[in-house]
């Protein structure tokens, strides 16, 4: 019996070109949508830059929320896709995708995102002289945001000790949310008094209205109440693009004997 196996890939929100096995290139644009009231509707482009293969994507958006740090998604009709099923021919075939927001503002930002789901071929990839399939699909998601009626911005920084580092150099760096629209971290910079430079680290997390996002830290052993300068580069629009804040290096969890 032959058998097909199906790989999935993720990156969000950019395009994801996975390495290996040949794999579909497509690419999408903008990589983030705002729809409000006045303006309610939105499109996107997707493209396909391979020269032979047509590819068929599905598209699905579902309601964003986080629950203690992680993402967490919902069948919504609060924004509709139009179309939801569609083929993109080979040698740059493309289409355009639109979405319709259904609901009005409220006092927190909507969040949402628009899934463009590969589908499978009917021939998969001989990967194997025993006759084994492989096939590498791609998963695009793309972050969409109703602004709030009223933008705030609130943020509360802490430090936790224990996170993955080994060598009691682990730390959790939690961002606590408490304004009204979301806020995504592109940069992250770690100072001690005076201004040496512990850590640098550039990353794409999001931490929604209301919610909290937690970053693992690898940092040299520091003494308790240290006090460390977190210096983070954000999506936000200037002045409030940099965001800074002091936390103190926490206790290590007591040893259990």
């Amino acid at each position: 019996m032959r058998r097909t196996f199906l790989l999935w890939s993720a990156l969000l929100p950019c395009v994801l070109m996975p390495t290996g096995a040949p794999a579909a290139s497509l690419s999408v644009a903008p990589l983030r949508i705002v729809l409000t009231p006045e303006r309610p509707v939105a499109s996107l482009t997707m493209g396909n830059s391979d020269e032979t293969e047509e590819i068929a994507v599905q598209a699905e958006v579902l309601a964003w929320s986080q629950e203690d740090g992680r993402d967490v998604y919902q069948p919504t009709r609060e924004v509709l896709v139009n179309p939801s099923i569609f083929r993109l021919p080979p040698g740059g075939g493309r289409q355009i995708v639109r979405l319709g927001l259904q609901v009005p503002a409220q006092a927190d930002e909507r969040s949402y995102r628009v899934f463009l789901r590969q589908l499978p071929r009917d021939q998969a990839l001989p990967t194997d002289g025993a006759g084994a399939k492989l096939q590498t699909l791609l998963r695009i998601g793309v972050p969409i945001f109703v602004p709030p009626l009223q933008p705030r911005q609130a943020l509360q920084w802490r430090l936790q000790a224990g996170g993955t580092g080994g060598g009691g150099r682990g730390y959790r760096l939690v961002l606590d949310n408490q304004g009204s629209e979301h806020i995504q971290l592109t940069q992250l910079v770690v100072r001690r008094d005076g201004g040496a430079e512990l850590l640098r680290k550039s990353l794409s997390h999001y931490a929604l209205a209301g919610q909290s996002a937690g970053i693992e830290l690898e940092l040299p052993a520091l003494p308790p109440d240290t006090r460390l300068h977190i210096e983070a580069a954000t999506d936000a629009p200037e002045p409030l693009s940099t965001v800074t804040a002091t936390v103190l290096v926490p206790r290590a969890p007591a040893v259990p004997r």
